[in-house]
């Protein structure tokens, strides 16, 4: 459909509150919405966010906007075509592909953010960590080190810093926090890509042993990033990189067909 947003700042966010209720329009009563944007025939992938009262918005990066050609931050009027995202892949589609426990881990696994009332056991919790220190990582240097709590007061405190995306920590058994020593590794591209391999590796395990669990990414120098810095007494030279939360779930969240061939480039783009 066709429509007019206003592009605003918002605290430390540039966003653009949609004139409808996507649920309505696009039928989806529950879930996340995902879209397809076009503005000023640059098109773009987004997840719609909810900002409570029935309204949902874009956000912009910078990025995003330079791509657009939009200068500055405000922009008022912006004609706006915006559709669905056809999710439901064809299966014919799916290519032949072997199939054993590992692959099919990988393929089933989807994120969790709703979680029940049990207890997660410290061999658990071993073993995820034990999975996350198999990661690979540049030059083998193994900057990652990761901060556990089961503390439900220590989670809710780090969620007043990102109380929208962290919300799934009122509910989790556990949460890990994967952190990356920027002594050991001094390239910050290297150390977020060491602890991203980490953090796969745990999500990955998670789901193997019957639990869920949700990866949430901290922006250096957010509220989020800095009430973790000082809830855990982080030194100078760890930064924190991502935030699993975990725990037993009778959620069921089916992955969907994700085979796109679009995104695949053989021999050259």
């Amino acid at each position: 459909m066709k429509c007019t947003i206003d592009i605003k700042r918002e605290g430390n966010s540039v966003m653009a509150y949609l004139p409808f209720n996507p649920r309505i329009e696009f039928g989806i009563p529950k879930g996340s919405i995902y879209v397809i944007c076009t503005i000023g025939g640059v098109e773009f992938k987004s997840k719609l966010m909810s900002k409570g009262n029935k309204k949902y918005c874009i956000f912009f990066s910078k990025q995003l906007l330079k791509n657009l050609g939009l200068n500055g931050e405000e922009h008022f009027n912006v004609p706006l075509d915006i559709v669905l995202e056809n999710i439901a892949i064809s299966e014919a589609v799916e290519p032949k592909m072997l199939e054993n426990d590992t692959i099919r881990v990988i393929r089933e696994r989807s994120s969790v953010r709703s979680f029940i009332d049990k207890k997660v056991s410290h061999m658990v919790l071993d073993t995820i960590l034990y999975s996350g220190l198999c990661a690979p990582s540049a030059t083998n240097k193994r900057p990652f080190h990761f901060v556990v709590t089961q503390n439900r007061e220590k989670m809710l405190h780090i969620m007043e810093g990102n109380s929208h995306y962290a919300r799934m920590l009122t509910t989790a058994a556990a949460c890990i926090i994967v952190c990356g020593d920027k002594i050991v590794q001094g390239i910050p591209e290297w150390l977020m890509e060491d602890c991203s391999a980490a953090t796969q590796n745990m999500l990955l395990a998670i789901h193997s042993l019957g639990l869920g669990g949700v990866w949430c990414g901290v922006k250096q120098g957010s509220d989020f990033y800095k009430s973790i810095v000082n809830e855990f007494g982080l030194s100078c030279h760890i930064r924190p990189i991502s935030l699993i939360a975990l725990g037993y779930t009778d959620e069921d969240s089916p992955q969907r067909n994700r085979f796109e061939p679009s995104k695949l480039h053989y021999e050259a783009w």
